[in-house]
C-alpha cells in the first residue's frame, strides 16, 4: 500500500513496513542514525534490506500486553486457555491471533496484565496526567513529506482535545524518575519526543505540542512515573533531529549508507578517569607513608635514653 500526508488510521503493521511512496524516516530509524551508524538504519529499515525481517518476539511481553490493554480494550488481546504455546494446538491458536492483529496471551497471565493496566489507570487518574488515554484515539499514524523527504510515526494516543501527548512505556526494572533522568537519554527517547513533536507540529498543526513518558513497573504494585523533558532538554532534542534528518538526506540522495569510521579514532580518557586515577594515587600514599610510619616505630628503641 501507498499513502499520502496527513492522519491515518493503519495497523501497526503495516505502519512498520512504511507505506510511504519513499522510504520514510522514523524515530527508531533516526536513533539509530545517531547512535549506531547508517548501515545499521539501511539494514534496520524495511524498505531498504531487500532481505529485512520483521522481528518478531516469541516470549511473553507483559507490558507489550498491558500496553494494548491501557490503550486498546480486552478485544485486542486473545486469551488461549493453556499453560504454555508449547502444544499443537496452542501454537495454532497464537499464530492464528497474530495473523488476526491480536495479542495471544496464556490465561494465567491474563490477570497480570489487567491489574497492570488497571494500576496505571487508576496512578493516572490521581496525578497530573489525569488526561492520559483518556477521550480519544490509540495508534494513530503521522505522514509527512518535505523536499521529498517523507517522514512517519505512530502515535500510542491521540487526544480529543489538548496538547499534551502522551507515550506509554514498560519497564522490568524501577520506574523512579531519579533513575529515568539518565535513561531516558540512554534509550534515545529524547529523541523520539522531539521527532513526535516534529509530526504533530506539521500535520496536526498543533504549534507547541508537549510530549510526556508514562513509565511502569511490569511487577507488583505497578507503580509508574510520568516523565517530560526541560525546556533545554527539548532544544537539544531537536538539534539531534536535525542531524538525523540531515544524515538520513545525504544517505538517501547519494544511496550510500556507511559504518563506522574506517581511519583509527582515538579517544582521551573522560574527567571522571582521571579524577578516579587521582583518588587511587591518593589512597596509595597514604597507605604507604602509614606503612613507612608502621616500620620506623617498630624499629625505634623501647626506652627514651639520654
Amino acid at each position: 500500500m501507498t499513502i499520502k500526508p496527513g492522519l491515518h488510521d493503519i495497523k501497526p503493521d503495516a505502519y512498520h513496513l512504511d507505506p510511504c511512496p519513499k522510504p520514510s524516516l522514523s524515530a527508531s530509524i533516526a536513533k539509530m542514525l545517531l547512535e549506531y551508524s547508517p548501515r545499521h538504519a539501511w539494514f534496520a529499515h524495511p524498505r531498504l534490506n531487500p532481505d529485512h525481517e520483521p522481528e518478531e518476539s516469541t516470549q511473553f511481553d507483559i507490558g507489550s500486553a498491558a500496553h494494548t490493554l491501557l490503550l486498546r480494550d480486552e478485544r485486542a488481546l486473545t486469551v488461549i486457555a493453556a499453560d504454555s504455546f508449547r502444544t499443537k494446538e496452542a501454537k495454532a491458536l497464537r499464530d492464528a491471533a497474530r495473523l488476526a492483529g491480536s495479542i495471544p496471551i496464556l490465561e494465567k497471565h491474563y490477570d497480570d496484565v489487567r491489574r497492570m493496566a488497571d494500576a496505571a489507570r487508576v496512578q493516572l487518574a490521581a496525578g497530573d496526567a489525569k488526561d492520559a488515554f483518556v477521550n480519544g484515539r490509540p495508534e494513530q499514524t503521522l505522514i509527512h513529506e518535505d523536499g521529498g523527504t517523507w517522514f512517519r510515526s505512530m502515535l500510542d494516543w491521540l487526544p480529543t482535545k489538548g496538547a499534551i501527548f502522551y507515550d506509554y512505556k514498560s519497564t522490568g526494572g524501577s520506574a523512579s524518575p531519579e533513575l529515568w533522568r539518565r535513561a531516558v537519554f540512554d534509550r534515545g527517547y529524547d529523541v523520539q519526543a522531539a521527532f513526535y513533536r516534529r509530526m504533530i507540529r506539521a500535520v496536526l498543526g498543533i504549534r507547541d505540542p508537549q510530549f510526556a513518558f508514562v513509565i511502569q513497573e511490569t511487577s507488583p504494585p505497578y507503580c509508574l512515573s510520568v516523565i517530560g523533558l526541560t525546556p533545554a532538554a527539548v532544544d537539544l532534542a531537536d538539534r539531534k533531529v536535525d542531524e538525523a534528518i540531515r544524515i538520513w538526506r545525504w544517505c538517501m540522495e547519494r544511496d550510500s549508507w556507511p559504518g563506522y569510521p574506517a581511519h583509527v579514532c582515538y579517544v582521551d580518557a573522560p574527567p571522571w578517569q582521571e579524577a578516579r586515577q587521582m583518588e587511587r594515587e591518593v589512597i596509595r600514599d597514604q597507605y604507604e607513608s602509614n606503612d613507612l610510619k608502621r616500620l620506623t616505630d617498630w624499629q625505634a628503641p623501647l626506652g627514651n635514653e639520654r
